[in-house]
């Protein structure tokens, strides 16, 4: 159960981070000499890998691999640029994972929220532990600040964890944002 958590925070953090970037991008291209208008919408693809840790919890000295609930925080790499990722997320009784999340780039900030569900569902091996997991999941982009403002977005999530507290994720989906304004020359 802790190892979902984990992995679901980090993929979100990975998801937020490819749309955040894409978005970006796409809100800086300019149509340079046509009068403003009603922005229309410009969708994106992107696809962002992400390294979230586990949280110390508030109170706590140390980090609690396989927490029901908790934080998560780490560097995102995506198509359209580099950023950073904080989520929290909780388990619930079915053994998925939800949460909400929030990324950080230049030219602005894109958050939303996301859902995994663990792959492995058999006990341990002797080739494996408690502490390595699998998860998939979607994730969506509610909306945004600075140049990713309005974004909206989905896509799918697919993270891993070896010791329930470091997490690879890698996310790809598409991002809606409205097109920039543009000026006529005059």
């Amino acid at each position: 159960m802790k190892r979902i958590c984990l992995l679901g925070a980090a993929v979100a953090a990975v998801l937020i981070l490819g749309v955040a970037s894409a978005m970006a991008a796409s809100s800086h291209a300019s149509n340079g000499g046509t009068k403003s208008k009603t922005p229309s919408t410009v969708t994106t693809k992107v696809s962002c890998a992400a390294s979230l840790i586990l949280q110390v919890a508030p109170g706590a000295t140390d980090v609690t691999p396989a927490a029901q609930d908790g934080t998560q925080m780490g560097p995102v790499a995506c198509n359209t640029g580099k950023g950073v990722e904080w989520e929290s997320f909780s388990t619930e009784d079915s053994g998925d994972i939800t949460g909400k999340w929030q990324a950080w780039f230049n030219a602005g900030s894109v958050y939303g929220t996301f859902t995994l569900t663990p792959d492995d569902t058999s006990p341990p091996t002797t080739t494996t532990s408690f502490s390595q997991a699998s998860y998939t999941g979607t994730f969506a982009v509610k909306n945004g600040t600075g140049a990713y403002a309005k974004a909206t977005a989905t896509g799918t999530l697919k993270c891993s964890t070896k010791d329930a507290v470091h997490f690879s994720c890698k996310q790809a989906g598409k991002v809606t944002l409205p097109a920039p304004a543009t000026t006529k020359k005059g």
